[in-house]
């Protein structure tokens, strides 16, 4: 009985937030065909549809918060990347509204606003719509906790050897990334995206410095207990604040979100009392989060050299609003659309897979591609199909010569390459994805390593390209090092006689491990 009223409860709520977004859509589209003065209160309509839309998403995903927080995580992405900017915008009023949006006319805010709000719906609906294909494996973290999890009897050992080559590619990481530092220093924050480092970086050393990232992804998957955790943790969470010096604050928050999705999922596996994301848990790390949001905003005002104390609601309010300045990004497409020759834009769409081609050894050397180098210049942008710097160029030349830059996003892109339709075919590849997310812990070791490395990808594809998450995953220096660990593996349980072979000891081992 009690379900019956909490699943009436449910449809009825439900009904109510996507029915009135629905039906505000409608209306904003009616209003829009009205013309003239109605422009402006078509995009209002349009903006209280997306924030009916958001809030009905919101509670629905409050319902099962620890198997949806990777969709919780991409959403809040969302929102800040894309509609930060929107939301500061029209809370101000109309007055400025199209200087604020960098928009040319209304009409065509009203389309760049309806495009981010049927990638957003369809994200949505291929999240929900996608549950059967995974429903197993969510059902069996339900009701076995931590027996749902795929454990191998080698996952010790690979840990080990992980936790080693972190240590050890740690050297030559910090190396590399202390010649960034020093770029960003030597030339500023946007000098640094037009001159390339004084010093070359030996082969060696890159590729070593390869090594530290899929280390730590291959480390979290095999499930450390909370001994196991503090010592590479620290050695992260330095990399983590030391990235902040570069001036690119998207390296510290990805970094962040990837682990707290990765310990909130963790937190499914374990008994409720022991579990460590609880109210008032969840109360301090939104307190964290403000201040975070403050640290950062300060650290892009001193990266651009501005000066004054704000208050703590009107810095976060400034972070809200330079965050979402993606939204610029999808205008500027809509306002130069008519400047593209459309029967090649479908290739900034993939140009993440034409970088790979070029800067892989193995294809390059076998197709005889030039590696390309991403420098803003004239040389590069009238070669590229990199839509970052195509767009900037070809709205403000001045600006990207200086090392300025819009940036990208899936939706820009999509919508670009294939109109609507791209809008609505990558969208919901993001939505299944992220159903996959939820679910990621019970695979095996390199399919959960795999996941880590993507999501931070994925929770930033409101401003990144579309597929970078596919080329980064791809690389064949983590599958090379991934079949490494595991004969190295194999190999250390061959001589050694402490090893245990016998699956089921080996999940108990591990679990009792994540008990202590």
């Amino acid at each position: 009985m009690t379900a019956d009223r909490l699943n009436r409860k449910n449809t009825l709520r439900n009904t109510i937030f996507f029915g009135s977004a629905g039906i505000l859509i409608i209306l904003a589209n009616l209003i829009m065909a009205l013309g003239g003065f109605y422009y402006i209160t078509a995009n209002y309509v349009l903006f209280a549809a997306n924030i009916a839309l958001n809030i009905g998403i919101f509670i629905d995903v409050l319902k099962n918060t620890r198997r949806d927080f990777p969709l919780l995580a991409f959403i809040a992405s969302f929102d800040l990347l894309l509609l930060g900017r929107v939301y500061v915008a029209f809370f101000r009023g109309p007055k400025n509204l199209l200087y604020n949006l960098e928009a040319e006319n209304f009409q065509n805010l009203f389309t760049a606003l309806q495009i981010i709000t049927v990638s957003f719906i369809v994200v949505y609906a291929a999240y929900k719509l996608s549950a059967p294909l995974f429903f197993k494996r969510e059902k069996a973290i339900r009701e076995k906790g931590a027996g749902a999890l795929h454990r191998e009897p080698l996952e010790p050992i690979i840990r080990q050897v992980s936790v080693a080559v972190l240590i050890l590619s740690s050297v030559a990481f910090f190396f590399v990334l202390f010649q960034t530092i020093l770029n960003v220093f030597k030339y500023g924050y946007l000098g640094s995206f037009t001159h390339k480092p004084d010093k070359n970086i030996p082969s060696v050393i890159s590729r070593i410095s390869f090594l530290f990232v899929p280390s730590f992804a291959v480390f979290l998957a095999t499930m450390p207990n909370k001994k196991q955790l503090k010592m590479p943790m620290l050695l992260y969470f330095v990399y983590m604040l030391a990235s902040l010096f570069t001036g690119r604050r998207n390296t510290f928050v990805c970094e962040a979100v990837m682990l707290l999705v990765y310990f909130v999922l963790r937190d499914n596996f374990l008994p409720h009392e022991k579990r460590f994301f609880r109210k008032k848990t969840v109360i301090a790390m939104i307190v964290v989060i403000a201040a975070c949001a403050y640290f950062l905003e300060r650290v892009a005002e001193m990266r651009s050299g501005s000066s004054g104390n704000k208050g703590l609601f009107s810095s976060i309010l400034n972070f809200i609003y330079s965050q979402g300045a993606s939204f610029r990004v999808v205008i500027k497409t809509v306002d130069c659309w008519d400047k593209f020759n459309h029967s090649t834009t479908y290739q900034f769409l993939f140009y993440p897979f034409e970088k790979y081609a070029h800067n892989n050894a193995l294809i390059s050397l076998i197709a005889g591609y030039k590696p390309i180098v991403e420098t803003q210049n004239m040389q590069f942008v009238t070669s590229t199909h990199n839509y970052a710097h195509a767009l900037t160029f070809l709205v403000a030349p001045g600006r990207y010569l200086s090392g300025g830059g819009f940036g990208t996003s899936f939706v820009a892109e999509a919508y670009v390459a294939y109109g609507i339709g791209g809008v609505i075919a990558i969208s919901a590849m993001i939505g299944v994805i992220f159903r996959f997310f939820s679910s990621m812990l019970t695979r095996p070791w390199v399919v959960t390593a795999f996941s880590l490395i993507a999501i931070k990808d994925l929770i930033y594809i409101p401003r990144n390209y579309a597929f970078a998450w596919v080329t980064d995953i791809s690389s064949l220096t983590y599958l090379c090092y991934f079949i490494f660990l595991y004969f190295a593996s194999l190999l250390l349980a061959g001589i050694s006689s402490h090893v245990r072979t016998d699956p089921l000891k080996a999940v108990s081992s591990v679990l009792e491990e994540d008990k202590t």
